[in-house]
């Protein structure tokens, strides 16, 4: 196989148009997968009557769908459904008026949920309960006590899952163009549509890819051992 490296060098700069946009998407996935993750995670850990099934059978459902499906599905009922919706509410918005980049956001954001939520629910079943009761032996509420004990140790469980959360999303987000948002991957492939370079392209896009997850699991590192560094060693 001839591999021409003025046709990487090519699609790598069409990719990195598109980085922005990328992270953009995974942020606002991040953000919203780890306020409604959390929520979840502490109403399934804690069991609160009349809600934890639920919560249960969300995370059941989502974890069983693939991300593709969820997208395009999401897609779909907004182009059909979103008009309506939007006239029975009184607004003058229109769903050409709405940036499919949100839909793709409002799609992934499932699948985050549910992973983030699992995530979270593991590293506070690694707490030992030990660690409330000491809080609760000196006066401390339940919520001091999570707040000043129990988080802290949750954190420094949580930061290596949790950077590779953030792998997996930014690779997820090549799945948006499903629905005709343009990520770092089709932004390679764009150009590889042209020239017909189509391995250079998948070559370029993953270098990307791997110069992110580098940084990402370089700063989880990082952060961990800034979080660790009064823990003692056994």
């Amino acid at each position: 196989m001839n591999i021409k490296l003025n046709y990487i060098v090519e699609c790598f700069w069409n990719a990195v148009r598109y980085i922005p946009g990328t992270l953009y998407i995974a942020a606002l996935v991040l953000i919203i997968g780890i306020i409604f993750g959390t929520l979840i995670a502490l109403g399934r850990t804690y069991r609160i009557k009349g809600l934890s099934f639920f919560l249960d059978l969300y995370v059941v459902i989502f974890k069983a769908v693939p991300v593709n499906l969820l997208i395009v599905a999401s897609g779909l009922v907004f182009a059909m459904k979103f008009n309506d919706f939007a006239k029975a509410l009184g607004l003058a918005v229109r769903v050409n008026d709405i940036n499919m980049l949100y839909v793709g956001v409002f799609a992934l954001s499932f699948t985050c949920t549910t992973q983030l939520s699992e995530n979270i629910r593991g590293a506070l079943a690694s707490i030992p309960k030990g660690q409330y009761e000491a809080g609760y032996s000196v006066g401390l509420t339940l919520n001091q006590t999570f707040c000043r004990i129990v988080f802290p140790q949750l954190l420094l469980v949580l930061v290596p899952v949790l950077a590779g959360s953030i792998i997996s999303i930014i690779k997820a987000t090549s799945l948006v163009i499903l629905i005709g948002v343009m990520d770092i991957l089709n932004g390679a492939l764009k150009y590889a549509n042209a020239a017909y370079c189509f391995f250079e392209a998948y070559l370029a896009a993953a270098l990307i890819y791997w110069l992110f997850s580098l940084i990402i699991q370089w700063g989880g590192n990082a952060l961990e051992q800034h979080l660790g560094r009064y823990r003692k060693e056994l």
